[in-house]
């Protein structure tokens, strides 16, 4: 196709020529939220009911070849067509949640990196961040996250990936999941299908007419006369149909952006349809959506740094923005490119705001297209350090020579490069036109003092760095906005005369915990937005006075050193009050003091607000403003002196509460829940009670409003009790499903008659004889976890777990007292593990039990016979069982097992050498070091 002319002038002037009428919004940005709330609400999805079937029944059958631990589909056709949602619209389908053990979506950047791509699976799957860079090491946390577990892994959008990645990951990640394990590959590459499926899946054809035009209509926010017409000439593509109503839907009249005469009389590829929707975007939102081609294809685009970034380039026009500032702006160009479909897989943080999307493949490389003419010798990444000559290796994505590094506005340090404080200086000079550095998960031990040089700089990054000071010089970047020092966990304290920046609109502190204080004059930045941490010296630095003018702080603000306030009335000069924007607030003592109430009592924030926080806290009670935030989600109690709780019963929207620490509150009643009230803890789902030695009674009675018939915590699903050791009793709790008692008083488990909802228990270090005797309530719980029970061979051996009549799942860990397990009365148990018991020596397994996982005992040297047993154990892990010699049996041995894993057991691992012929059968096999010499046996190639 033929490209806009785009050329770049000074200072980012961007003309396209011929150049259109400036185009009008619509509805004006007033219809920007609600189409936001949309997008935000359950994934829009029209047609392909055929195509979905076909997909579900893929996933839900058992794959093709039954010896094959599992199946690979790929999901192939043109970029655009709708071969992520689809997949998406099955993951997220409740049969598959149900079906799979373990769900990993993964999407890479723009090529197939083994690290990376190990890293994005292990977080998906586990939700743990993985910093690693070796590959063997992550081969076997990948492997460790799935061990076992019929699995579902989604790889989105592989465009390039040769046939010995494949091999890699099949081989040393995919070789130890549970048989029935599916993987799912969308892609536009052929050759990518080929390599790595047993089925390929093509989306060859768009949607169907009713489902492009409900699409297009969907998007454009209703019929328009020309809507079928439009709709039809889209093919059913449906990012063209989404881009084009988008399009209709913020732009008055379509004649300003293109002919519509042409339009109406030509096909239109996604190629067309992405010009006409980029040719139509003010100057701004140009920039901005460009701006986006310099973070690589399929990564995660912040909404905060987006913003940050758009702002230190200039691409926000502060004149055009009126009273709001900043901020506001880069939030609606932010939403405007959300609402015109140039986003996708958006992410919302608990509150529901977008934290994070990405872009859509096919709108990347037509970003990137455009960028290489805006921006030529603007953009810069550093890749490489010469360790010998101290220099760096750098390219230019989007084009232009080395030798023009004097005109990046924009560098980047690529994370995995280690920067020394040296190298950053010698380099700094060549860079003075520099408005943008990102310098974060460097390295750098000190920031050079020559960052001075880079006059221009309006955004700094150094999160995740081994910073422990800033140099002074930094205060002479006086058109600096953005300073980002996120988990610099050394540094120790901020320049004098931080107050000359007064640009500075964002002041990133979060996680900087060895900050001791912060310079005098901080209350002169009157342009802050956000400032997540305000830390209070007793001697010397800033007090709590100058945070008056900064009214437009908004987001978390985390204020610490309490203890340090000297007069009541730096708390009311604060005026928290009137800081609207603040939806989080922190509030610590690092030690009691007499005057803490009232300082509390002067520090009221805004009824808006969602988050307190309440820590080292040392009066007798709260002050009245706590029940008079209305807004509140979320509010922790931790570490505090008070003898009464806040009265939060009331507040309609709170949903978690966390106590802890709270050594002198004796009683949860009437206060706690507040008086005449129709409805007590209407939305609350999480409660936390940690670590309270003198809590001993927990009202059931709340006193409704005259002629109410008001409902006590309807909506409480989880509940954890720890180190509450004079709580004897619960309230009658209808709707918990989750219960979690650590380190309290046995007797609490009595309560569990008024817990008719239980669906799952733990309980951890404690006493439990008397409490199981006789109780009756625990007859719905599925899952049974026991940590350090101190009496559970009393407990096995009575027979006191038979009144888990629907127990499926039971964990026992860490129990040093128990030397047997006989767990015949437990006829519905499926699932069975045990960890950490290191003077067990037998384990009699019921009937019908499918899976038995067995680690860390190494005592136990044989299982009781279950004749019957040969028909039902499908899965056998053994690990670190020293003594060990046998595997459970039945009469006719383990027909029925699938996947058998023995690791640091070398008995037994001598003895399956020996008689392989006993497992031959068995599929999956894994002895010792990893060896799979089940599968070399079975050769399902041969099915």
């Amino acid at each position: 196709m033929n490209w806009p002319l785009i050329c770049c002038g000074s200072e980012n002037e961007v003309n396209v020529s011929p150049p259109p009428p400036p185009p009008s919004p619509t509805k004006s940005t007033s219809s920007i939220p609600s189409v936001v709330h949309d997008l935000k609400s359950e994934p829009i999805f029209f047609g392909r009911s055929h195509e979905k079937k076909h997909l579900l029944s893929h996933l839900l059958s058992p794959n093709k070849r039954p010896a094959a631990r599992f199946s690979t589909i790929s999901i192939l056709g043109i970029g655009g067509i709708g071969k992520t949602t689809l997949t998406r619209q099955v993951y997220e389908d409740k049969t598959v949640k149900n079906h799979f053990e373990v769900t990993s979506w993964v999407k890479p950047t723009s090529s197939v990196d083994l690290p990376g791509m190990a890293r994005e699976i292990i977080n998906s799957a586990t939700g743990i961040s993985c910093p690693l860079d070796d590959l063997e090491q992550l081969d076997v946390m990948v492997r460790d996250s799935f061990l076992s577990q019929r699995t579902l892994i989604v790889l989105d959008e592989i465009e390039h990936m040769n046939k010995d990645t494949w091999l890699h990951m099949k081989d040393s990640w995919f070789n130890t999941l549970g048989l029935g394990s599916k993987i799912v590959i969308t892609t536009t590459s052929k050759q990518v299908a080929d390599i790595a499926s047993d089925e390929v899946f093509e989306l060859a054809g768009g949607l169907s007419k009713d489902a492009s035009l409900s699409l297009y209509n969907f998007w454009a926010a209703g019929d328009r006369p020309t809507a079928e017409r439009v709709a039809a000439l889209c093919q059913g593509v449906p990012l063209s149909l989404k881009l084009l109503g988008s399009l209709v839907r913020f732009e008055e009249n379509l004649s300003r952006s293109f002919d519509t005469t042409m339009l109406l009389s030509s096909r239109l590829d996604i190629s067309n349809v992405l010009y006409l929707s980029v040719l139509a975007l003010p100057r701004d939102l140009l920039l901005c959506f460009i701006y986006c081609a310099i973070f690589p294809r399929g990564e995660a685009l912040r909404r905060k740094k987006l913003i940050e970034l758009w702002m230190a380039e200039g691409f926000i026009n502060q004149s055009s923005t009126g009273t709001k500032g900043f901020k506001y702006t880069g939030d609606d160009c932010f939403n405007q490119l959300l609402c015109r479909s140039f986003f996708t897989d958006i992410t919302c943080d608990e509150y529901g705001e977008v934290v994070q999307v990405r872009m859509h493949g096919v709108i990347h490389q037509f970003a990137q297209e455009i960028a290489r003419i805006v921006f030529r010798r603007k953009v810069g990444v550093v890749v490489d350090v010469d360790m010998n000559s101290e220099g760096i290796s750098m390219v230019l994505p989007f084009g232009g020579q080395h030798d023009h590094a004097r005109n990046l506005q924009t560098l980047i340090i690529s994370p995995c490069v280690e920067l020394s404080g040296a190298v950053l200086s010698r380099s700094l000079v060549e860079f003075k036109r520099l408005r943008s550095l990102d310098l974060s998960c460097s390295g750098i031990r000190k920031l050079s003092s020559r960052i001075s040089v880079l006059r221009k700089l309006r955004y700094l990054n150094l999160s995740h760095t081994l910073v422990r000071k800033l140099p002074s010089s930094l205060t002479r970047l006086a058109y600096l906005q953005t300073l980002d020092l996120t988990s610099c966990y050394y540094l120790k304290v901020l320049p004098e005369k931080m107050s000359k920046l007064t640009q500075l609109r964002q002041l990133d502190l979060s996680q900087c915990n060895s900050l001791s204080y912060f310079p005098c004059g901080i209350g002169l930045l009157t342009s802050l937005k956000s400032m997540p941490l305000f830390v209070l010296d007793q001697s010397h630095g800033a007090g709590l006075r100058e945070l008056q003018k900064l009214s437009d702080l908004g987001g978390e603000l985390q204020i610490q050193n309490l203890e340090n306030v000297k007069e009541t009335s730096e708390a009311t000069d604060a005026e928290l009050k009137k800081k609207k924007r603040i939806h989080h607030l922190g509030l610590s003592w690092g030690h009691n003091v007499d005057e803490c109430y009232r300082v509390l009592e002067c520090l009221e924030p805004s009824p808006t607000l969602r988050v307190l926080d309440l820590m080292g806290y040392g009066a007798y009670g709260f002050p009245s403003w706590i029940p008079k935030i209305e807004g509140l989600v979320k509010i922790s109690i931790t570490d505090c002196r008070c003898v009464k709780l806040p009265t939060l019963g009331q507040l309609p929207f709170l949903k978690e509460i966390l106590l802890k620490g709270l050594a002198e509150v004796r009683s949860i009643g009437q206060e706690f829940y507040g008086h005449d009230s129709s409805d007590v803890f209407p939305s609350l789902e999480q409660l936390k009670l940690y670590d309270m030695p003198k809590l001993y009674r927990w009202s059931s009675r709340p006193t409704f409003a005259a002629g109410s018939s008001g409902v006590f915590l309807p909506r409480l699903k989880t509940l954890t009790i720890a180190g509450c050791h004079k709580l004897k009793r619960l309230p009658p709790l209808p709707s918990v499903t989750d219960l979690v008692v650590w380190k309290s008083n046995s007797k609490i488990l009595a309560s569990l008659t008024s817990i008719r909802s239980l669906l799952s228990l733990v309980v951890n270090d404690m006493e439990m004889r008397e409490s199981f005797v006789g109780s009756k309530g625990s007859s719905l719980v599925k899952k049974l976890i026991i940590v350090r029970g101190r009496d559970l061979y009393e407990i096995i051996s009575n027979n006191h777990l038979n009144q888990f009549a629907f127990l499926n799942h039971m964990v026992i860990q860490h129990c040093l007292k128990l030397k047997t397990v006989s767990l015949f009365g437990l006829g519905s148990l499926r699932k069975l593990n045990i960890v950490g018991c290191e003077n067990l020596s037998l384990v009699q397994l019921p009937t019908e039990t499918t899976e038995l996982v067995i680690e860390d005992c190494p005592k136990i040297e044989t299982f009781g016979e279950n004749a019957y047993l040969s028909n039902c154990l499908r899965k056998l892990i053994i690990r670190n069982c020293l003594l060990l010699g046998v595997l459970p049996s039945g009469k006719e041995g383990l027909r029925a097992l699938e996947y058998l894993l023995v690791s640091r057991c070398p008995r037994l691992e001598r003895r399956l050498e020996e008689e392989r012929e006993k497992i031959s059968h068995v599929p999956c096999i894994i002895i010792g070091d990893g060896a799979l010499f089940g599968t070399k046996t079975f050769d399902d190639s041969k099915i």
